[in-house]
């Protein structure tokens, strides 16, 4: 399955887990889509079958606590 940013129909190939939630109490964390050619940014849920042929990279965001 192929993964496209909704904006400009780049085609994606990588996703980063975050570990914002949507929750007011906590919850499980999401996986960011960043389209590289327009900067777009999706949030959709870290189990989503989409993320399945995407490559996962490292987050670098944070301090570290």
């Amino acid at each position: 399955m192929q993964v496209h940013c909704l904006r400009c129909n780049a085609s994606l190939e990588r996703y980063s887990v975050t570990q914002m939630t949507f929750h007011p109490y906590g919850g499980d964390a999401h996986a960011m889509l960043e389209c590289p050619g327009c900067g777009h940014v999706e949030f959709v849920a870290r189990n989503s079958p989409m993320l399945g042929n995407l490559e996962m990279v490292p987050s670098l965001a944070g301090d570290g606590d």
